[in-house]
């Protein structure tokens, strides 16, 4: 039997997606990784994430996958330096939180939060990262009980 292999996004380099079903539908929250002309290095500072694409679907494996664009960069946050990396989303009360890391104007990775009406976008950043936040990769779980937990790690 030949498996098919698909890319999402063949034409740009999006990489350690956070995929959610809101409303029956599935959203995809990628990193956008960009040509930075850095030489590489063990900090990571080759990579230049500096916004986020949200892409959906009705069927994963044939379905049309819709980008819906642009829907957070480094510009629209108050307090950022540059890299953002991998963000998740959860809703709660009829709004969409994506969490994401992202170097501050110090060059330390802090966690920020966005805010949206829809999953889609655009999300719109808090004026400052959460307080004490230290690091990369957020994953947020909703426990079913109104209880939400980030886990996070790497940096």
């Amino acid at each position: 039997m030949k498996k098919e292999m698909r890319y999402l996004v063949p034409e740009d380099y999006m990489a350690d997606p956070a995929v959610h079903v809101f409303n029956g539908r599935v959203y995809i929250y990628p990193s956008h990784d960009w040509e930075s002309g850095i030489p590489e290095n063990d900090n990571g500072d080759h990579f230049n994430m500096k916004d986020y694409h949200v892409f959906s679907t009705d069927d994963v494996m044939h379905g049309e996958i819709k980008d819906h664009g642009v829907v957070l960069a480094t510009e629209d946050i108050p307090w950022a330096g540059r890299q953002l990396w991998d963000c998740d989303v959860a809703l709660k009360d009829g709004k969409y939180y994506m969490y994401f890391p992202l170097k501050d104007q110090n060059d330390i990775f802090r966690i920020g939060v966005a805010v949206s009406g829809s999953p889609e976008g655009p999300f719109i950043p808090q004026a400052d990262p959460i307080r004490g936040s230290y690091s990369i990769d957020p994953a947020i779980l909703d426990d079913g009980n109104g209880c939400y937990y980030m886990y996070f790690g790497g940096l």
